[in-house]
């Protein structure tokens, strides 16, 4: 089958999720555990204990300490989001290990479009769902916590947009440009290893990306005569700020890296269309 059909889509989508239930439940719970625990690691294991701020300190700085500490958990949840991100791009075929299950995943009635989006939906889009809904759980639980023992509530929850609200360096389109391209590409990277690479994926893809970042970083380190400058500042006496100016090059590269995201995606689908039942031990093809 070569069209898509939306209401077969549909289906397959749905068929898809039922099987894979159990597997959802569990990262949840596994997840949600993770998250509770590290929030009581910040909140209650590191730094002094709750009652002694509050007796040496006062309760304004106590407060103070306390906010700082949420706050961790906080870029906790986040740096524990993009891993969660890259370990669903990495297992994107993760049902299809053995062979009974990869001869029936490929003889579904539907094209090969229709079962690579739907596992890109499930791998990325609901774990991204899971991975949020267990951070929310696990602060609520955190709060629950403090609030039985007569600690002050700060929930984590609302200052999950802080560090890209009130940081400087999203003020210029370009310099949030230049963010989101780079997680994109990395996840697009971590995207074609998912597909090419059959077992260890996360562990070969990540292997594989620090043995070309070294082998780049070696090459570039030896280009001494050459200057390349992506960004510079100027600082502005009158308004007493920084100026940012982005060179050609910076333009030239994120839209390279925007065009390679894209080849990036298409390539891990002509992969998962030369997937075979029987493949070689380590690559899918």
């Amino acid at each position: 089958m070569s069209t898509f059909n939306i209401n077969r889509f549909g289906q397959a989508l749905k068929c898809q999720f039922v099987l894979g239930r159990k597997t959802w439940i569990r990262l949840f719970g596994i997840f949600t555990l993770v998250m509770f625990m590290a929030d009581l690691f910040f909140t209650r294991v590191q730094g002094p204990n709750y009652q002694y701020m509050l007796e040496e300190w006062g309760a304004a700085d106590a407060f103070q300490r306390y906010n700082n500490y949420v706050e961790q958990t906080v870029f906790f949840g986040i740096i524990f989001f993009c891993f969660s991100m890259l370990f669903g791009a990495s297992y994107l075929f993760s049902q299809m290990k053995d062979t009974r299950k990869r001869s029936a995943f490929l003889l579904w009635p539907v094209s090969n479009m229709e079962k690579y989006i739907v596992n890109l939906l499930l791998s990325i889009f609901w774990l991204a769902i899971i991975t949020v809904g267990a951070y929310l759980l696990a602060d609520t639980l955190r709060v629950f916590v403090d609030w039985v023992t007569g600690r002050i509530v700060i929930w984590g929850i609302p200052k999950l947009a802080e560090p890209f609200a009130h940081n400087a360096a999203f003020e210029h389109w370009q310099t949030a440009w230049m963010f989101f391209t780079w997680v994109f590409y990395i996840h697009s990277l971590y995207i074609v290893g998912g597909t090419l690479f059959r077992r260890q994926q996360f562990l070969l893809t990540s292997l594989s990306l620090i043995v070309v970042g070294f082998l780049l970083v070696s090459f570039f380190s030896h280009l001494d005569n050459v200057h390349i400058d992506f960004i510079t500042h100027t600082w502005d006496e009158k308004t007493e700020t920084y100026t940012h100016i982005f060179h050609p090059f910076f333009y030239i590269l994120h839209s390279t890296l925007c065009a390679l995201i894209v080849f990036h995606y298409w390539a891990s689908y002509k992969l998962f269309t030369r997937m075979q039942v029987i493949n070689n031990k380590w690559l899918n093809v």
